[in-house]
């Protein structure tokens, strides 16, 4: 699943379903360059691959049977705009700029909406899926995906939606888009694209930037798990990363696991979640990280992820020496910019700051934490290692630290490249 987000687009009121309807819907967008598609025509093909569909001119208060809406578009700028260049960086993966600079020029557009029921979620979206596919083949066609906000050309849409199945049923991981973006101290992660396969879509909030990996991975297990028919009982789902039957999905699970994961966990989840601005038109379900025997939900979700798929963390012993030291105080002569940038908002980078903590020995035990707070000369955050040598403290964990005793930084940039960690070179160099 790609991973970014961006400010909402929709098609218009014609995917706005009640959350309480019984069904599911797909959203296709054409941009046909100067290629004007013809109503009649596509109706025509439509009803060949879906012989009991009928047409519609709005968008259906219930789904009960199957339905299609479909419109030409000849005023495009107007009534149906590509999204800038900006979201194309992001959502338009294997666009040229000739393809980009195209989709933006586009002079005809044609809308098809696909609305059937539950028990036809994967014969339906796989029908419609192919017949995009052979609708912009050697063309120069350009589809836009409305429940994920993606754009394909053929070759990427024949990859994600034709062949990304697997005795029927799909892989989230080429179907599904994650959007994961900050939200005041912590990040938020949610998927778009279950509503065409008559499921919820999932969110995490309220989860340390530095965790959006592991959210991403197990929203994505979630759904594969409930794509191959798993159900949420009560509230609460039990995930077996070995129960899961996708080959390819597993491959590229196992891939991400480490040998100390158990590989399993019971996931609880809030099923009365209130939309926001630019969440995908679809029930959303919350997975809730509440667990009273944890201090807080980041510490229950690090164990979460600590289960599920392993950690490596080690110790390292090592005396700071001169080189050590003075690097730290390069370090610490970052500290009022960096202290500046993080007030100012991060926004896609995330800040870890190298801490001491008293050890149960008398000694300390140096360890990062992802910064949620900081006023002044105190610093609050997450704690991101599992102490060694403390035995009340766990990785998760809110703490509060001061900046005189910082002793390093890292600074995860938007674009993946990082800064700081001077000193972690050298203790590698010099422990144990």
């Amino acid at each position: 699943m790609k991973r970014f987000c961006f400010l909402l687009f929709l098609l218009s009121s014609l995917t706005i379903i009640a959350q309480s309807t019984q069904g599911a819907l797909s959203e296709i967008g054409f941009y046909t360059m100067d290629t004007a598609l013809d109503e009649a025509a596509i109706e025509k093909e439509l009803k060949t691959v879906f012989p009991d569909a009928v047409f519609v001119e709005e968008s259906p208060e219930v789904i009960n049977k199957t339905m299609i809406y479909i419109e030409a578009i000849t005023e495009v700028e107007e009534d149906y705009p590509a999204h800038d260049t900006e979201y194309l960086e992001y959502f338009a993966e294997g666009f040229s700029k000739e393809q980009k600079d195209q989709l933006g020029d586009s002079q005809n557009a044609f809308i098809v909406v696909l609305y059937y029921k539950n028990k036809d979620v994967f014969t339906h979206t796989k029908k419609l899926f192919d017949w995009v596919y052979k609708k912009i083949k050697n063309t120069d066609f350009i589809v836009y995906d409305g429940d994920v906000r993606e754009y394909y050309i053929p070759e990427t849409w024949k990859r994600d939606r034709v062949d990304a199945w697997e005795n029927g049923i799909p892989n989230v991981l080429q179907q599904l888009t994650l959007h994961s973006y900050r939200k005041y101290e912590y990040c938020r992660s949610i998927t778009f694209g279950m509503q065409r396969f008559g499921l919820p879509d999932l969110v995490i909030d309220d989860s340390p930037c530095s965790n959006s990996n592991n959210a991403g991975q197990l929203l994505a297990v979630i759904a594969q798990l409930l794509l191959e028919g798993n159900e949420i009982k009560i509230n609460s789902l039990k995930i077996d990363l070995d129960a899961i039957k996708s080959a390819e999905f597993k491959k590229a699970i196992d891939d991400i696991v480490y040998e100390n994961a158990t590989k399993k966990a019971t996931v609880n989840f809030n099923t009365s979640v209130p939309q926001e601005e630019g969440d995908p038109l679809n029930i959303i379900y919350q997975v809730s990280f509440k667990n009273k025997d944890y201090e807080n939900t980041q510490a229950y979700e690090n164990e979460t992820y600590k289960n599920l798929f392993g950690i490596e963390d080690e110790i390292t012993h090592v005396d700071h020496n001169d080189e050590i030291l003075a690097a730290s105080e390069r370090a610490k002569e970052k500290l009022p910019e960096l202290r500046a940038l993080f007030n100012e908002g991060l926004d896609q980078a995330t800040l870890l700051l190298k801490a001491p903590f008293a050890a149960d020995d008398g000694r300390n035990e140096w360890m990062w934490i992802e910064v949620t707070r900081w006023r002044s000369t105190e610093i609050q955050g997450i704690l991101q290692n599992d102490p060694f040598y403390i035995k009340d403290l766990k990785s998760g964990a809110k703490v509060t630290v001061q900046q005189g005793d910082i002793f390093d930084y890292i600074l995860y940039k938007a674009d993946g490249t990082t800064e700081g960690n001077e000193t972690g070179k050298l203790i590698l160099k010099y422990g144990n």
